[in-house]
């Protein structure tokens, strides 16, 4: 898959302000992430992952773009998109914390339901 719109942030905080912005227009964003072997301080792919999950997003597809950073797809979730346990897992604790927002409650599983 090719890689689309490129996005870099260093805080959880920058992707979620992108995500409030353009998460109900957008098809997809491309997050940069360092890899360890670079040395170079990145957000990490699970801090990510949480603040997609937040906003109803999820991780996809992962491209290389060279030697020291890759490219992580994030996408819109389906209402009826399989969970992973993990994923569902981490959902439950962003609910208990009060971090999901309208957007993350409205693709949740059924039987997840609100903590």
């Amino acid at each position: 898959m090719e890689i689309g719109e490129v996005l870099e942030v260093q805080r959880p905080r920058e992707f979620a302000e992108w995500l409030e912005a353009n998460g109900q227009t957008k098809r997809e964003i491309w997050l940069v992430i360092y890899k360890k072997s670079s040395g170079k301080q990145t957000i990490r792919y699970e801090q990510l992952v949480e603040v997609a999950l937040c906003y109803g997003w999820i991780d996809g597809q992962m491209n290389s773009i060279d030697a020291e950073k890759y490219a992580q797809r994030f996408s819109p979730r389906r209402k009826k998109s399989n969970w992973t346990e993990s994923n569902r897992a981490l959902a439950r604790r962003l609910l208990a914390e009060g971090r999901m927002t309208a957007a993350g409650k409205a693709v949740l599983p059924e039987d997840l339901g609100e903590v």
